[in-house]
Protein backbone atom coordinates (compact mmCIF):
# COMPACT_ATOMS: atom_id res chain seq x y z
CA UNK A 1 0.00 0.00 0.00
CA UNK A 2 2.60 2.46 1.00
CA UNK A 3 4.63 1.66 -1.80
CA UNK A 4 1.42 2.28 -4.35
CA UNK A 5 0.74 5.82 -2.76
CA UNK A 6 4.69 6.59 -3.11
CA UNK A 7 4.40 5.21 -6.52
CA UNK A 8 1.37 7.96 -7.38
CA UNK A 9 3.14 11.14 -5.19
CA UNK A 10 6.65 10.09 -7.63
CA UNK A 11 4.49 10.54 -10.55
CA UNK A 12 2.59 13.76 -9.45
CA UNK A 13 5.52 15.27 -8.50
CA UNK A 14 6.83 15.17 -12.18
CA UNK A 15 3.17 16.59 -13.34
CA UNK A 16 3.77 19.44 -10.92
CA UNK A 17 6.93 20.15 -12.45
CA UNK A 18 5.82 19.93 -15.98
CA UNK A 19 2.27 21.48 -15.70
CA UNK A 20 3.14 24.47 -12.76
CA UNK A 21 5.10 26.16 -15.59
CA UNK A 22 2.49 26.21 -17.92
CA UNK A 23 -0.49 27.04 -16.13
CA UNK A 24 2.18 30.08 -15.06
CA UNK A 25 3.35 31.24 -18.48
CA UNK A 26 -0.18 30.81 -19.36
CA UNK A 27 -1.27 33.23 -16.68
CA UNK A 28 1.44 35.60 -17.11
CA UNK A 29 0.42 35.89 -20.94
CA UNK A 30 -2.89 36.49 -20.22
CA UNK A 31 -2.12 39.22 -17.86
CA UNK A 32 0.26 41.25 -20.72
CA UNK A 33 -2.38 40.58 -23.11
CA UNK A 34 -4.92 42.39 -21.23
CA UNK A 35 -2.55 45.10 -19.83
CA UNK A 36 -1.34 45.47 -23.75
CA UNK A 37 -5.39 45.82 -24.18
CA UNK A 38 -5.56 48.66 -21.36
CA UNK A 39 -2.48 50.60 -22.29
CA UNK A 40 -3.27 50.66 -26.47
CA UNK A 41 -7.22 49.87 -26.52
CA UNK A 42 -10.33 51.99 -27.57
CA UNK A 43 -12.71 52.40 -24.94
CA UNK A 44 -16.46 52.11 -26.45
CA UNK A 45 -19.96 50.33 -24.90
CA UNK A 46 -20.67 47.42 -26.31
CA UNK A 47 -24.31 45.45 -26.08
CA UNK A 48 -24.28 42.45 -24.22
CA UNK A 49 -26.30 40.48 -26.68
CA UNK A 50 -26.19 37.32 -24.67
CA UNK A 51 -25.26 35.91 -21.49
CA UNK A 52 -24.22 31.65 -21.06
CA UNK A 53 -23.70 29.82 -17.75
CA UNK A 54 -22.00 26.55 -18.41
CA UNK A 55 -21.88 23.65 -15.17
CA UNK A 56 -19.38 20.95 -15.41
CA UNK A 57 -20.25 17.75 -14.16
CA UNK A 58 -18.28 18.27 -10.82
CA UNK A 59 -19.36 21.42 -10.25
CA UNK A 60 -17.56 24.21 -11.60
CA UNK A 61 -19.60 27.20 -13.37
CA UNK A 62 -18.24 29.19 -15.61
CA UNK A 63 -19.81 32.20 -17.31
CA UNK A 64 -19.29 33.69 -20.87
CA UNK A 65 -20.84 36.89 -22.77
CA UNK A 66 -21.70 37.64 -26.38
CA UNK A 67 -20.62 41.38 -27.36
CA UNK A 68 -21.52 43.61 -29.91
CA UNK A 69 -20.52 47.32 -30.62
CA UNK A 70 -20.13 49.46 -33.37
CA UNK A 71 -16.60 50.83 -34.03
CA UNK A 72 -15.19 54.53 -34.72
CA UNK A 73 -15.52 53.60 -38.86
CA UNK A 74 -19.26 52.57 -38.75
CA UNK A 75 -17.97 48.40 -38.77
CA UNK A 76 -20.09 46.52 -36.59
CA UNK A 77 -18.05 44.64 -34.28
CA UNK A 78 -19.33 41.18 -32.86
CA UNK A 79 -17.25 39.11 -30.19
CA UNK A 80 -18.42 35.59 -28.28
CA UNK A 81 -17.37 33.72 -25.10
CA UNK A 82 -15.60 36.32 -23.23
CA UNK A 83 -15.31 34.89 -19.93
CA UNK A 84 -16.05 36.87 -17.40
CA UNK A 85 -15.77 36.75 -13.51
CA UNK A 86 -18.60 35.18 -11.07
CA UNK A 87 -18.66 38.83 -9.80
CA UNK A 88 -19.27 40.38 -12.43
CA UNK A 89 -21.51 37.52 -13.26
CA UNK A 90 -23.78 38.51 -10.46
CA UNK A 91 -24.64 41.88 -11.23
CA UNK A 92 -25.06 41.03 -15.05
CA UNK A 93 -27.42 37.91 -15.01
CA UNK A 94 -29.76 38.47 -11.69
CA UNK A 95 -32.68 35.62 -11.64
CA UNK A 96 -31.22 34.12 -15.77
CA UNK A 97 -32.21 37.14 -17.25
CA UNK A 98 -29.67 40.29 -18.33
CA UNK A 99 -29.85 42.74 -15.80
CA UNK A 100 -27.30 44.69 -17.53
CA UNK A 101 -27.52 45.47 -21.75
CA UNK A 102 -24.25 48.10 -22.08
CA UNK A 103 -21.04 47.15 -20.51
CA UNK A 104 -17.60 49.65 -20.98
CA UNK A 105 -15.07 47.49 -23.07
CA UNK A 106 -11.68 48.15 -24.73
CA UNK A 107 -10.27 46.65 -27.50
CA UNK A 108 -7.63 46.70 -29.89
CA UNK A 109 -9.27 47.38 -32.98
CA UNK A 110 -8.07 44.14 -35.59
CA UNK A 111 -9.98 42.64 -38.58
CA UNK A 112 -13.29 42.10 -37.31
CA UNK A 113 -14.52 38.07 -37.56
CA UNK A 114 -10.51 37.07 -37.13
CA UNK A 115 -10.15 33.85 -35.22
CA UNK A 116 -7.76 36.20 -32.88
CA UNK A 117 -10.01 39.09 -32.18
CA UNK A 118 -11.81 37.77 -29.06
CA UNK A 119 -8.70 37.74 -27.18
CA UNK A 120 -8.21 41.71 -27.86
CA UNK A 121 -11.50 42.25 -25.85
CA UNK A 122 -11.05 43.87 -21.84
CA UNK A 123 -14.54 44.06 -20.21
CA UNK A 124 -13.47 47.53 -17.77
CA UNK A 125 -15.72 45.82 -14.87
CA UNK A 126 -14.00 42.85 -15.01
CA UNK A 127 -10.38 43.82 -15.03
CA UNK A 128 -9.15 44.11 -11.20
CA UNK A 129 -10.60 40.61 -10.42
CA UNK A 130 -9.01 39.08 -13.59
CA UNK A 131 -5.77 40.58 -13.36
CA UNK A 132 -5.61 39.11 -9.64
CA UNK A 133 -7.22 35.77 -10.74
CA UNK A 134 -3.74 35.53 -13.41
CA UNK A 135 -1.32 36.79 -10.93
CA UNK A 136 -2.52 34.48 -7.98
CA UNK A 137 -2.26 31.67 -10.68
CA UNK A 138 1.21 32.70 -12.01
CA UNK A 139 2.42 32.25 -7.90
CA UNK A 140 0.64 28.65 -7.54
CA UNK A 141 1.97 27.77 -10.79
CA UNK A 142 5.59 28.24 -9.78
CA UNK A 143 5.08 26.89 -6.52
CA UNK A 144 3.86 23.58 -7.85
CA UNK A 145 6.19 23.99 -10.41
CA UNK A 146 9.37 24.16 -7.60
CA UNK A 147 7.70 21.71 -5.44
CA UNK A 148 7.36 19.47 -8.41
CA UNK A 149 10.66 19.99 -9.59
CA UNK A 150 12.09 18.86 -5.83
CA UNK A 151 10.03 16.17 -5.33
CA UNK A 152 11.06 15.05 -8.33
CA UNK A 153 14.48 15.04 -7.82
CA UNK A 154 14.14 13.55 -4.24
CA UNK A 155 12.22 10.65 -5.97
CA UNK A 156 13.81 9.64 -8.94
CA UNK A 157 17.91 10.49 -7.56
Amino acid sequence: MVSWILGKLKWLTVLCAVGGPIVALACWQDGNRRRDVMAMGIQTEATVDSATRVKRRRGGTSYKLDLSWTDGGGVRRKVEEVSISHALAAQVIVDNQLAVDRLPIKYIAGEAGSPKFDENVVILADTAHQEQTDQELVYVGSAAGVLGLIGAALFFL
